[in-house]
């Protein structure tokens, strides 16, 4: 459970993070984050048909921020949690 937290902690920042430092756009700015996450759904048609290839870029940039954290958090949680030592029974065998 405590892997699980962590997997999804750095993964939840490392995507708000992606969409802090989205690109910008000249003459439009940064696009509304529910439209990147969503690749433009809530956006009308006419708007959609100037503006889809950035919000694709916009998009696939968060993601590979996503892609990174959840590597990276399954890598933490590896070296946090990974030194284990299994339960051994106390019965010994005889030879």
């Amino acid at each position: 459970m405590k892997r699980l937290i962590i997997i999804l902690t750095v993964t939840i920042l490392s995507t708000v993070v992606g969409l802090y430092f989205r690109p910008s756009y000249f003459m439009i700015g940064q696009l509304d984050w529910l439209n990147v996450l969503s690749k433009g759904y809530f956006v009308g048609s006419f708007s959609k048909f100037f503006s889809q290839g950035l919000l694709d870029e916009s998009f696939y940039f968060v993601m590979r921020f996503t892609g990174g954290g959840l590597l990276g958090g399954i890598l933490l949680s590896l070296a946090t949690g990974g030194g284990k030592a299994k339960k051994s029974s106390g019965k010994k065998k005889k030879a």
